[in-house]
């Protein structure tokens, strides 16, 4: 959340969504951000189809994000869900967006993204860039403002994943 913070200073409503809810007010408390609208979103599914920016950070074996519910321009970060056997936004979600990963090394292990691969719902050349190739310039990122974008962290990006020419 605070990086998202640091690059976009305008962003004022943040909601929080834990599968208890005691645990989202928790956070909130943590963060101790008075300047922000902060509360805790009581419903998932509303709290994805009104966002600009959705953060995952789960442990999740079955997809939370529905991508259906995803308007235009959403950008859509999974953090979490390391293993094979685990997912936090669905096939439809990996289908409507542009696909960015922090590296490519060890995107194979990742089940956000070798389940839809297998469904054949995308595939590996459906990923457009990795972190290296966006701050390079490689890669623009995004093309539109309704364009949505999901980045999957697959793990240690930015410890690994330098040009073999360095």
């Amino acid at each position: 959340m605070k990086a998202h913070l640091a690059a976009r200073p305008s962003l004022r409503k943040i909601r929080v969504w834990n599968r208890t809810q005691e645990r989202a007010e928790a956070l909130i408390e943590q963060l101790n951000m008075p300047d922000l609208d902060l509360r805790v979103a009581h419903d998932l599914d509303s709290a994805v189809s009104d966002a600009d920016i959705i953060s995952c950070v789960t442990m999740a074996q079955e997809p939370l994000v529905k991508g259906e519910l995803l308007k235009p321009g959403t950008h859509l970060d999974l953090v979490g869900a390391y293993r094979p056997d685990m997912r936090e936004a669905n096939d439809a979600a990996m289908a409507r967006g542009t696909l960015f990963v922090d590296c490519r090394d060890g995107m194979k292990g990742s089940g956000e993204l070798s389940r839809p691969v297998d469904g054949g719902v995308i595939t590996w050349e459906d990923i457009k860039a990795d972190l290296y190739e966006l701050v390079q310039g490689h890669h623009p990122g995004r093309q539109t403002e309704e364009e949505i974008t999901v980045f999957k962290n697959v793990g240690g990006g930015t410890l690994t994943c330098l040009p073999r020419s360095l």
